[in-house]
């Protein structure tokens, strides 16, 4: 039985946000509660599936990718009917290029959004018009540069 997230855990996910390698015992400090108490309260949770793992924030300038963009992607439905293939199929495929950090399946005016991250807008060229546009049911794209990131 799942236990309902109080102010409490709520705050521990706000630390963990913030820093991840946060100890236990500051956590507890801030709190006004044990450090036991902290560590059952993140167990619980991981259990739960509320916090599904951990993540690593990259600085991505130092690591050689600078460029960021979104792309929205348009595909032509009834052309995928006649494929057997679907929008799930379409994605699957645009997360299997390299640098492609996600894709999402949306709705509005375009079918999909998908993240890139490269070295410079030449790579981005590469990416956009020999991997991404290459992809049989897709008809159009349009980007979305990033110039900054807070």
């Amino acid at each position: 039985m799942e236990k309902k997230i109080d102010e409490t855990d709520l705050q521990i996910l706000q630390m963990l946000d913030k820093n991840a390698k946060m100890r236990l015992h500051m956590m507890a400090k801030k709190l006004h509660i044990p450090p036991s108490t902290v560590h059952h309260r993140i167990k619980r949770m991981e259990e739960e599936g509320i916090i599904a793992g951990w993540c690593v924030r990259k600085d991505f300038a130092k690591l050689g990718l600078g460029v960021k963009a979104y792309v929205m992607v348009f595909v032509d439905v009834t052309a995928l009917k006649h494929m057997k293939r679907t929008q799930k199929d379409i994605a699957a495929a645009i997360r299997k290029i390299e640098n492609v950090e996600s894709v999402d399946i949306i709705t509005g005016d375009s079918d999909l959004l998908v993240c890139v991250r490269c070295k410079d807008i030449t790579d981005f060229q590469h990416i956009l018009l020999g991997k991404l546009q290459s992809i049989e049911g897709i008809t159009k794209t349009k980007t979305l540069m990033v110039i900054g990131e807070e």
